[in-house]
């Protein structure tokens, strides 16, 4: 709080909200916050907020404001007394006609009042600068939930310089009406700096609703990159946000190219605001959505931009050159990969030829040794894959290799071969010797996980040999 509470006059100063249920009213001033806790809608542990909080408090911390209603409280009865029998005198003094004549007058004043607030608000609304909307618009919002048919005398977001015209008014449409009856959302991208990229975000979903904002990388057109995707949350205020900056690892700028943008409510709203939002009619969109993004959301909106500058000659040339390498490596890939698969198919046939030639009979000297000579040839494999292998994280699978993918069932399916290696080998190490039944139970099952991941892997490289290429000269790797 700031220290001007006592220079102001408490009785006309309109700056406190109050959230009442699921939703904020006001401004207010002492004196209506204070009929509205005689009339039990303000509470101790009601949350208050004015201009120059840093978010909403419950009032019971808020000194001025608790003091200045308990002071009130305390003189209630005096003054009720007092304003009673003012109301008695004057209604006996009164003829009928006088007072129908004064309460009359009364309204007229008071629409005249309202008439005059609306006009100037929309004035503000529209002309004032930045700082001086950003002031009004609760009192805009507020206005324009109560009375829909009101909004088109506001400019409900702030004037957006580096958005297109026709994205304002997008925005704009987007706070117009309740929740209630269908979910807005629009968004729009700055124009400000294309290589950190932010947007806009304007709804009708109540106040402080946090936002998911997802950006996902078409691989056809990123330049440097085969894949990229992000994600943000953002809680709107009166039912606009702004997202911080994109920006890739290490604050570099986006890939540039085209990017499908997904918005969605969060699952992580306030209690409240949650059980509002599932009262609201769904407007999901009919799609497949991309790996990443949660399918039970009740609200999505989705739109593809391009990012990173304009989609200009300089940026296909590039491109071209871009993918004219990656195509390149990847025919490199396609030999490797189908080399990876016929060594573990080969080393698994011959393990499991040679150990079911042995297993059965005691783990003497001589069958331990015989079993050792026939994985000399894996053994001096699996040094070699191993090196290689261990080198290949999540990160550089997705990164740096075109058929990440099937790399990753190539590890999958060495890690299988390895397992399978070391039980069989345990059958001839063991000491005492393994119980019979319970090692071909775990050998069963260990041996049929081995052949379902080299299977696997063998009908993606087949996929790969036999799959066309794409409009921009890249290998499919759709399905894979």
């Amino acid at each position: 709080m700031n220290g001007n509470f006592g220079k102001m006059n408490p009785e006309i100063q309109k700056k406190w909200f109050i959230y009442i249920g699921d939703h904020h009213e006001g401004p207010f001033s002492i004196e209506e916050m204070s009929a509205r806790q005689k009339a039990g809608q303000v509470k101790s542990e009601s949350y208050v907020w004015c201009e120059g909080m840093a978010d909403w408090q419950v009032l019971s911390s808020v000194t001025e404001l608790d003091l200045e209603l308990k002071k009130r409280e305390q003189t209630a009865p005096e003054k009720s007394k007092t304003a009673t029998q003012t109301s008695s005198a004057s209604v006996s003094d009164s003829k009928p006609k006088n007072r129908a004549k004064r309460a009359l007058t009364g309204i007229g004043v008071l629409i005249a009042i309202g008439v005059l607030s609306i006009g100037g608000l929309s004035v503000l609304s529209r002309f004032g600068s930045d700082d001086i909307h950003a002031a009004i618009r609760p009192l805009i919002v507020n206005a324009v939930d109560r009375f829909p048919m009101l909004s088109g005398l506001f400019k409900l977001v702030p004037n957006l310089s580096d958005i297109r015209p026709e994205q304002q008014v997008e925005l704009e449409d987007a706070q117009v009406g309740l929740p209630d009856t269908g979910v807005k959302l629009a968004f729009a991208l700055s124009q400000s700096d294309p290589s950190r990229p932010f947007f806009y975000i304007s709804t009708n979903l109540p106040d402080r609703a946090k936002i998911d904002f997802y950006l996902i990388g078409n691989g056809e057109t990123l330049l440097n990159r085969l894949q990229f995707s992000t994600h943000a949350t953002v809680v709107t205020h009166h039912g606009f946000a702004k997202t911080d900056v994109f920006s890739a690892d290490g604050g570099q700028p986006l890939p540039k190219g085209e990017y499908r943008v997904f918005v969605t409510e969060s699952a992580d709203q306030i209690p409240a605001l949650q059980s509002k939002l599932e009262q609201f009619p769904p407007n999901k969109i009919q799609m497949k959505l991309p790996e990443g993004i949660p399918s039970d959301h009740r609200f999505l909106f989705a739109k593809t931009v391009f990012l990173g500058g304009a989609r200009d000659e300089t940026y296909l040339t590039r491109l071209k050159a871009f993918h004219e390498k990656v195509a390149q490596n990847a025919e490199k890939e396609v030999v490797e990969l189908k080399q990876y698969s016929d060594t573990l198919q080969l080393q698994l046939a011959t393990l499991t030829n040679g150990f079911s030639k042995l297993k059965g009979k005691k783990p003497t000297p001589r069958n331990r040794q015989a079993w050792k000579k026939s994985t000399e040839t894996w053994e001096q494999i699996n040094a070699q894959l191993d090196q290689t292998i261990q080198t290949w994280s999540d990160e550089t699978l997705q990164n740096e290799f075109f058929y990440g993918k099937i790399y990753g069932l190539v590890k999958s399916a060495y890690g299988s071969v390895k397992s399978l290696f070391a039980l069989e080998n345990s059958y001839f190490e063991s000491k005492p010797p393994l119980n019979p039944g319970a090692f071909d139970i775990q050998y069963g099952k260990t041996l049929s996980e081995t052949r379902d991941a080299i299977d696997l892997l063998r009908n993606k490289v087949d996929l790969i040999l036999k799959a066309p290429k794409t409009t921009s000269g890249l290998p499919t790797r759709e399905g894979l």
